[in-house]
């Protein structure tokens, strides 16, 4: 990757593949900005991360990067939001279902979506946001192929919390 094609590109996990590759030190050097970086991806999709308890793990993630808040803190919100993304994943009764129904309805963008694919795009979310929420104490690091390669990490968001240097 070259630096024209760093500012150009307009897929973050190829951009992601080329940065740790090319520039292992620089990508392991950075990774409270790919923390920062995962969670504003997280927000970004913010309208299919509904349920309170992985939001209140994001914001715990922000609080957890300023140094606010302890790492059991952070595990103890993890736990929460890890156990609605089971939830989503693991639904099997009629009340289950209709939790994520309405979940579901409550999401204008999903207006139309058959509810299987709404249902696997909710779930794909969580787990994405829950992984986000503890991406540095993750092991091993600092390449992590779920959360990197996911649908929603984002090209603009990437260049916001990198600048590396490729030449040409």
């Amino acid at each position: 990757m070259t630096d024209e094609e760093w500012r150009s590109s307009t897929c973050a996990t190829e951009m992601l593949r080329a940065l740790y590759a090319q520039k292992p030190r620089y990508f392991r050097s950075q990774s409270r900005q790919l923390h920062r970086f995962l969670i504003a991806c997280c927000w970004k999709h913010g309208h299919l991360i509904p349920q309170e308890g992985i939001r209140e793990g994001l914001r715990g993630a922000e609080r957890w990067i300023a140094g606010e808040i302890s790492d059991d803190e952070l595990n103890r919100l993890n736990w929460h939001a890890e156990g609605e993304a089971f939830r989503l994943d693991y639904a099997k009764t009629p009340s289950d279902f209709a939790v994520i129904r309405a979940l579901v309805a409550d999401i204008p963008q999903l207006d139309g979506v058959p509810f299987a694919d709404s249902h696997a795009l909710l779930t794909a979310a969580a787990y994405f946001a829950e992984g986000s929420m503890v991406y540095p104490t993750i092991r091993p690091g600092p390449w992590i192929e779920s959360l990197f390669a996911s649908q929603f990490v984002c090209p603009d968001l990437l260049r916001e919390y990198l600048t590396p240097r490729f030449g040409r």
